[in-house]
């Protein structure tokens, strides 16, 4: 009972962390504050509006896993599955010769990465007893 109470802390911090992170970035770069869109060079609007999304996916997950639901687990599912969807709507992107910059791969592969760990964390903690 204690190693769960320990992963539901660690998936929460890290959730909300992760959460405040995506939406503060890719609200920034949509709506043009702070100068970050000028920042980020070669944007790719599909992986922005996919994070924006994932965003709000996430603070679903959070409320559901902050409230014990069994079902927290479901958004980020949802989040991993738009994520995958937008790696390869970025690799038709580069293969067609869109502008796009590297790191864009990077940070989507670590996001799709993350967003697996929190599912597999908020599943662990939210899973019935047997």
């Amino acid at each position: 009972m204690k190693q769960k109470s320990i992963i539901r802390t660690i998936t929460l911090g890290g959730l909300g962390l992760f959460t405040a992170i995506t939406l503060f970035l890719s609200s920034s770069i949509l709506l043009d504050l702070f100068g970050i869109r000028e920042h980020q060079g070669n944007y790719v609007p599909l992986v922005i509006w996919s994070n924006f999304l994932c965003g709000w996916l996430y603070c679903l997950s959070l409320l559901g896993l902050f409230s014990h639901k069994k079902w927290s687990v479901v958004p980020l599912m949802v989040a991993l599955f738009i994520l995958m969807g937008a790696f390869m709507g970025l690799l038709i992107h580069i293969l067609d010769g869109g502008l796009y910059e590297d790191k864009t791969i990077t940070a989507l592969f670590l996001r799709i990465i993350l967003t697996l760990f929190f599912a597999l964390g908020t599943y662990t903690v939210t899973k019935p007893r047997l």
